[in-house]
């Protein structure tokens, strides 16, 4: 797998001048290095018998790592190991346990076949040795074996098998192997062909399997030179890249579909008998040629496909394995679910090795990187489904995107889907429809954002003019009886699914990331500051996302158990008679308690500000003064429903019940609490803990803070402010104004816009 730079961004700047346009800055883009055929070696002795092949219990998973002497040069190299790389593995020890256990005492890789002329195009041969069917070369070994760019250590390699007048031989060394491993991992640094090929993070595959099994049991990643670091930002991206490919390397890969197994070690795919390969023929993916695999695994269905311009037939790539059906279908809450859908934009890399971004959007095996990703149930699903391991389910992240949605979320495009939506009366979550335009200044609001659907951070709305029509499938939105232009900020109308003449196709309008299938939603974001300085984002758990009090416009606390909270409109910032917009509204980080005496959920502020919330949907209000900036805060904040944060026991009866609430307090429940949904399987120690706060919730982190905090924020109006309602006005020119302004011009980045 590769992972690609390019760079985009918004610009805003702060109150009321807001601006966007497109610039160079970093983002990750993923593409899978699927491994050809002729580079996998097959057949490795692992198991001593296969009579004892199912009497073995399940264990876990052993992972060893090799480190090439490239890595151990780097400068920061054991702070990457310890803060990155052994993370990565011990999170996946720790999710996968093998099925099938390999009693073999230690692990040694076969040494490479010949595969150039001498070999006469690599021909093999299948021969028992002790009571195990093996891969003898025809003309000998290669004098270095390779897994990927790296050379195996002798140590790691048994004898070379080969075959001479009829016989099989045994020559060579045989290294002493690796003690209770089940997996190798060579991880170099190397600066590959491939490392030159635009901006390239690293690749990786696997490059021998087992007998018996199939299973992947050698693998390699190959961070390219002055890609890995030891910079907060580069951690949090460079676990990402890590923990990615090494599942690309256990099984999640198209290269390994076809070696796919039941829950027997009974093989998917038919074989050939003569060389146990699969025998379906080739798959042409990208420049290389993979085993076809059968329909048990990965199945070709028509999909309705509706657009502005009517219905279309979508061909979709479907897993159809019988885990993954069973947890999708509770996931999303399809009881008639036909399969998950594979990324199906055919660019090599990218198509069918990961899943669909629509819809499962900031997952960990999507094609593009967030610093939001999850590890859904649904990717252990198909590790289990491999037919080699079996899932630990408690280490699936806190996944909500597309979570009880349905149907037609799971199965339709997002316009059938946000159609149903608007029928029923509800949020067309986690899709959205508030258009970001180009080159455009508004006088009216400050950057808007929202929650995103997992509660854990904000972002805008990637709905964008394009600078090209659309393809025509991909066109969801119309001009409508108003005219669209008249305001740019105006939420353009969802097309009915079919073209009339009053409803014209706005065939430039569409979400910004193409492997969404243009679809728009809500996108995590990220800013750029000093080269020598972490990055910030929006998510809530990010602790360098801390603001100076001073400069904290939405009282924000961002701590390891904050949660996202939207604001209702218009967040204000006053000074004496003048009254500005907030540079960004619509949602914040705030930590937050849980107490039956104070009403439930209490959502706690910076400067030591806790504002209880009793009724969900409901509005409290958010009075504040920032003293050294003379600045006062008029805002509100809409208040989740205290049971998806807090036990029960914590949360006032009347809370379940919201018919009984007024009809307008429905409305804004409805408006604003969508993106607070129940964990779907919140098995992690992290959501457990979130679950089951009490009225003694404390962290010394947020003592230190709050211990500054106090002294800049108080809970109240400045003295010299007004306490009117009065409407928006323009930025005063003001020198000490100007400087603020200078202060806060943020270059925003979208790590999901990767175009």
């Amino acid at each position: 797998m590769t992972f690609l730079l390019s760079r985009i961004g918004f610009f805003a700047a702060v109150f009321i001048y807001i601006t966007f346009q497109t610039t160079q800055s970093s983002a990750i883009r993923c593409k899978h290095e699927v491994p050809p055929v002729s580079s996998v070696i097959t057949r490795v002795a692992v198991y001593p018998k296969r009579r004892f092949l199912r009497q073995l219990s399940p264990s876990s998973l052993r992972i060893h790592v090799h480190y090439d002497e490239s890595v151990r040069l780097l400068s920061d190299f054991d702070e990457i190991k310890t803060n990155v790389l052994n993370v990565a593995v011990q999170f996946w020890q720790s999710a996968l346990r093998l099925r099938f256990h390999s009693t073999k005492s230690k692990l040694l890789l076969d040494r490479s076949l010949l595969y150039d002329r001498s070999c006469l195009g690599g021909l093999t041969k299948l021969r028992t040795l002790n009571q195990q069917l093996l891969t003898f070369c025809v003309n000998g070994c290669h004098d270095v074996t390779k897994c990927g760019p790296l050379a195996i250590p002798e140590e790691h390699l048994s004898k070379c098998r080969y075959i001479k007048n009829g016989s099989h031989i045994l020559s060579g060394n045989q290294g002493h192997g690796l003690k209770d491993t089940d997996f190798i991992l060579y991880i170099a640094s190397l600066p590959t062909a491939r490392c030159h090929t635009g901006k390239v993070l690293g690749y990786a595959a696997h490059c021998q399997l087992a007998s018996q099994t199939d299973r992947p049991i050698a693998g390699y990643i190959n961070f390219c030179p002055n890609t890995l670091g030891s910079r907060v930002s580069d951690r949090v991206r460079s676990l990402f890249v890590t923990k990615h490919e090494l599942l690309h390397a256990l099984g999640f890969s198209s290269s390994l579909f076809a070696m796919y197994r039941d829950h027997q070690n009974r093989p998917l795919t038919p074989r050939d008998p003569t060389t146990q390969l699969p025998a379906l023929g080739l798959a042409k993916i990208g420049s290389h040629a993979v085993y076809q695999w059968s329909d048990k695994v990965v199945r070709v269905v028509e999909r309705r496909w509706m657009s502005a311009y009517g219905n279309h037939t979508k061909l979709a790539h479907i897993v159809v394995t019988p885990t993954v059906l069973q947890v999708a279908r509770k996931f999303f809450n399809c009881p008639t679910l036909d399969g998950v859908e594979l990324e199906d934009q055919d660019e090599v890399g990218v198509f069918l090795t990961h899943w669909e971004k629509r819809l499962l959007e900031n997952e960990l095996m999507t094609a593009t990187y967030t610093n939001s990703y999850r590890v859904s149930p649904i990717t252990l699903a198909m590790m289990e489904d491999t037919g080699w391991y079996l899932a630990n389910y408690a280490m699936s992240h806190d996944f909500s995107w597309g979570g009880g949605l349905g149907c037609s979320f799971a199965m339709a495009s997002c316009l059938e889907y946000m159609l149903e939506r608007r029928q029923m009366g509800r949020q067309i979550n986690p899709f959205c429809q508030q258009i970001q335009p180009p080159l455009h200044r508004t006088e009216d609001t400050g950057v808007q954002v929202s929650c995103t659907p997992d509660g854990v951070s904000y972002g805008f709305c990637n709905l964008i003019h394009h600078p090209k029509p659309l393809p025509r499938e991909y066109v969801y939105f119309v001009q409508g009886r108003q005219s669209f232009k008249t305001s740019p900020f105006q939420e353009p109308e969802l097309a009915g699914g079919f073209e009339t003449d009053r409803d014209k196709p706005l065939d430039t309008v569409g979400g910004k990331i193409a492997l969404a299938n243009y679809c728009p939603y809500y996108q995590e974001i990220e800013w750029e500051r000093k080269l020598d300085e972490p990055t910030i984002n929006t998510h809530c758990h990010t602790l360098n996302n801390y603001k100076e009090p001073k400069n904290n416009f939405r009282l924000e606390q961002f701590t390891p158990k904050s949660i996202c909270v939207q604001h209702s409109p218009h967040w204000r910032l006053r000074n004496n008679k003048q009254v500005f917009g907030s540079p960004v509204e619509g949602a914040g980080c705030y930590s937050f308690r849980c107490s039956i005496v104070e009403g439930g959920l209490v959502i706690e502020l910076a400067g030591g500000i806790a504002l209880p919330c009793v009724v969900p949907g409901s509005t409290v209000r958010v009075k504040a003064c920032l003293k050294s900036q003379g600045l006062s805060i008029d805002g509100q904040l809409v208040c989740p429903e205290c049971s998806l944060f807090c036990d029960p026991k914590e949360c006032p009866l009347h809370m379940h019940n919201f018919s009984q609430l007024h009809s307008s307090v429905r409305k804004f429940t409805r408006a604003h609490t969508m993106s607070y949904r129940p964990r779907h399987y919140s098995l992690s120690t992290e959501a457990y803990f979130m679950h089951n706060q009490t009225a003694t919730f404390s962290r010394p982190w947020d003592t230190a803070v709050n211990l500054v905090q106090p002294q800049e924020i108080v809970p109240d109006y400045c003295p010299s402010s007004s306490s009117s309602t009065s409407s928006l006005t323009t930025v005063p020119q003001s020198p000490s104004f100007t400087i603020l302004i200078s202060v806060h011009l943020f270059s925003f980045l979208s790590w999901l816009t990767f175009y």
